[in-house]
């Protein structure tokens, strides 16, 4: 009996048809990741939060009704496109019998994702930890998602055309933040505009505003973080641009990468810089696997002449520009002194000012009270103190942590220390700016040894596989660019954060560049 079921239940399928229905099913997969890397990013609007959360006594931290403006709406797109593209990936597994390769990749990533779940089961508020704090949603789920696409993406076979659209649909990110970051730049003030205004403020609760002189700087959180992606797209760019045989392609990419340099001055933010800085000698060195190194040299020649003539005009409007680049290497800024030598002559000049001697009696004047010590700034902005604090949390709960985007709820918030390195008592710190210790402190130790070896596997595998390349065809130009900016973010993630608008971009491209690896192994073994 059981064999005639058997006999009954059993579908006879055609391999070849199941074949052509796989490529079906990868093009779906990839217009799904398109329109992911299209909209999470630049999703921006305002959503109303009932938030709940451990009493503090701080209004900014307590349960309640929050607004938030940048990462709400990206969060509930990020969860519902995982959910549909993971169906549609499983029916390639399940139906048509798509075999995962193995590789050690995949074990690591396995091995953090299982400690974020387990980080977010034994946490003290678990709520909190899987869905984290209401501005930010960096918590388990968001995390889990990110991993995700990033093994539908790494187990999806790219054609040439398919590599080239998930990166052409990082452009309207690119041309929409340095839009906003310029504006900003040079004070115009985007909210001010009605149809602009109207699109962000329409998912406030009727009678509630956005608060007078709030600016609106890019689709991402914070100026760090537009920097930090900043210098993640001009090495994806630029290197494409470099090693593109498409000169036409290349040109518009020389002009792309430009525009995420525009935006990264705009952002007033050393960490993009920095992570720049110690990238380029590697892009530079591709020079040497290339046949057209003229081609090369005219190219990176012709941005580097752009960039220099982009960051004289802006740091002539603003001489922070030089303080948040060159300045962290050279204290000295040239185009202040400047600044202050014009507007000494402007006042010299000046027939409503006039100057006199003002005679001062030392008798006459009033007793004062010493002053206390005034606040200050410690190094790396603050950053090492925060670094230190955290890190001693993660020495009470070094195994799974205290659950992902939780840190304001544990951190010392009224430690005598904040005055003299963050420079206030009342600043809430919610993040440890150091993506590596954010992982430590929220899902423990293992997870950031498994996130360590999965990234150091791949640099492994990415670096013997350039080493042996002579750059000639697009495939490869697009490999080694998603290559050298997935090694950028990593850098600098050392200053920044995670958070979806920039995150879900870097896992997502990660996941291309391991199907590269993976799936070109696979086929020379098969």
């Amino acid at each position: 009996m059981t064999e005639q079921w058997e006999k009954y239940l059993k579908i006879e399928r055609d391999e070849q048809e199941d074949q052509l229905e796989m490529q079906k099913v990868d093009r779906l997969l990839w217009i799904g990741l398109l329109l992911v890397l299209f909209l999470v990013p630049v999703v921006v609007r305002v959503g109303v939060i009932d938030y709940a959360a451990p009493f503090t006594g701080s209004d900014i931290l307590d349960t309640g009704k929050k607004a938030e403006l940048f990462t709400y709406y990206k969060y509930k797109l990020l969860v519902i496109s995982t959910i549909v593209l993971t169906g549609i990936f499983l029916y390639k597994v399940i139906v048509l019998k798509y075999e995962i390769p193995k590789s050690s990749i995949y074990v690591f990533l396995a091995l953090f994702s299982l400690m974020i779940v387990l980080s977010t089961i034994f946490a003290p508020y678990k709520l909190l930890a899987l869905h984290g704090m209401y501005n930010r949603h960096d918590g388990a789920l968001a995390n889990i998602c990110f991993l995700t696409l990033l093994f539908i993406a790494s187990n999806i076979r790219y054609s040439t055309k398919m590599m080239v659209g998930i990166l052409y649909a990082l452009y309207p990110f690119v041309m929409l933040n340095t839009l906003l970051g310029l504006l900003n730049f040079y004070g115009y003030n985007v909210l001010q505009v009605p149809f602009v205004y109207d699109i962000v403020n329409s998912g406030m609760s009727e009678g509630a505003e956005i608060d007078e002189g709030s600016r609106l700087w890019g689709t991402v959180n914070h100026g760090n973080y537009v920097s930090g992606v900043s210098a993640f797209l001009i090495v994806l760019f630029f290197t494409w641009a470099l090693l593109d045989k498409n000169k036409v392609r290349s040109a518009v990419n020389v002009m792309v990468a430009l525009l995420c340099f525009a935006m990264l001055l705009s952002s007033l933010s050393v960490s993009g810089f920095l992570t720049f800085t110690l990238i380029l000698p590697l892009i530079f060195l591709l020079i040497f696997k290339v046949a057209y190194k003229r081609k090369f040299a005219i190219t990176f020649t012709a941005f580097l002449a752009g960039a220099t003539c982009i960051y004289v005009v802006m740091v002539n409007h603003n001489p922070r520009v030089w303080d948040e680049t060159f300045g962290f290497f050279i204290k000295t800024n040239p185009f202040a002194e400047a600044h202050a030598m014009m507007d000494g002559l402007r006042q010299a000049f000046d027939p409503s000012h006039v100057y006199a001697e003002s005679e001062h009696n030392q008798q006459d004047q009033a007793y004062e009270l010493p002053q206390l010590p005034e606040s200050g700034v410690g190094s790396g902005s603050g950053r090492l103190y925060i670094w230190k604090k955290t890190w001693e949390l993660i020495q009470q709960r070094p195994l799974l942590g205290y659950g992902l985007d939780t840190l304001p709820y544990f951190f010392p918030q009224d430690d005598p220390e904040k005055h003299a390195n963050i420079e206030t008592y009342t600043v809430i710190v919610d993040k440890p700016h150091n993506l590596y210790i954010g992982i430590a402190y929220g899902a423990g130790v293992i997870a950031l040894f498994a996130l360590i070896a999965f990234v150091a596997n791949i640099a492994i595998l990415a670096m013997k596989r350039i080493a042996k390349t002579m750059f000639g065809d697009d495939e490869q130009a697009i490999f080694a660019s998603i290559a050298l900016a997935c090694s950028a973010y990593l850098v600098q993630a050392l200053f920044n954060d995670s958070i979806i608008g920039t995150a879900v971009i870097f896992w997502i491209l990660l996941g291309v560049l391991v199907s590269f690896l993976v799936q070109q192994k696979k086929e020379k073994v098969s």
